[in-house]
């Protein structure tokens, strides 16, 4: 190396070490999902975690894209953030009109996730129709869709309390001052085994709709050109068999991070929506 290479070598180390930059830096695309959906995801030490959060981390970086997965609050939050294109992905959803409105979803569903009727043990009924759903109270947490159809079906025909957590909506079941609440399968049954409680609700036999989850992304995300490589990734063979292997790894991750002794609490107030 000449006098001037090695000149213009050591003045580049200088410059670097002065504005505190790497010479290649990875690229970083924020992302958020649902705080308290287990297993799919929840918040855990300031992060998102879960089956959508490792999907998403591990396949974007198969292209070289790390996945900031710092939890930034509730999921309406969440929404909020990816349609003021302040958030770039958001990890696991259903599809509705209004977030495609600000969203680009990937067509291949990241997981299914089948949603069902819990009811606390010995207030069970008939359930074959959503009409048998009629007069009766549900509860749901704030923001939550189980998808077009039967979010509008619940607007037009049952009274629904909107809590803010997993332990608010089975307190009011376990309290009766809700008959039923619409649920995913595996986050109910995860969140219940966290508790040790399991056998004091019973899901009926008929599954209100088998929702599917994808993969979506701001429709302002400077990332939105990887979609297409994603969707490639989704499409290899042993994809699903991977997704099912997460559900049981986080079912039993979240159920072991939940402490057996935590009791249901219900809320100090509920709003209802209609």
């Amino acid at each position: 190396m000449d006098k001037i290479s090695k000149y213009q070598a050591t003045l580049l180390v200088i410059l670097m070490s002065l504005f505190n930059a790497p010479l290649f830096s990875q690229e970083v695309a924020s992302a958020c999902g649902h705080h308290d959906y287990p297993p799919w995801n929840w918040s855990k030490n300031k992060k998102i975690v879960g089956v959508c959060a490792e999907v998403t981390e591990k396949l974007f970086a198969n292209i070289g894209v790390k996945v900031d997965l710092t939890y930034i609050g509730p999921w309406k939050r969440c929404q909020k953030n990816i349609e003021a294109s302040l958030i770039d992905i958001n990890i696991c959803s259903f599809m509705t009109p209004k977030r495609q409105n600000y969203s680009e979803y990937i067509a291949t569903p990241m997981g299914y996730n089948e949603n069902a009727i819990f009811v606390k043990k010995g207030r069970e009924f008939q359930f074959t129709q959503w009409s048998d759903l009629n007069g009766k109270v549900g509860v749901m947490m704030r923001g939550v869709s189980i998808g077009k159809d039967f979010d509008n079906f619940l607007e037009q025909n049952i009274q629904v309390q909107r809590v803010n957590n997993n332990k608010q909506v089975f307190g009011l079941l376990e309290l009766e001052r809700a008959d039923f609440t619409p649920y995913g399968l595996y986050a109910g049954i995860a969140f219940l085994q966290s508790l040790n409680m399991r056998q004091q609700f019973t899901i009926l036999d008929k599954p209100v709709v088998q929702g599917k989850l994808y993969i979506s992304m701001s429709k302002h995300s400077k990332y939105l050109h990887l979609l297409p490589e994603i969707e490639a990734l989704m499409q290899e063979p042993t994809y699903s068999e991977w997704v099912a292997q997460l559900i049981k790894k986080y079912t039993d991750i979240y159920a072991n991070d939940i402490s057996t002794s935590q009791k249901l609490l219900p809320p100090p107030h509920c709003s209802i929506s209609y």
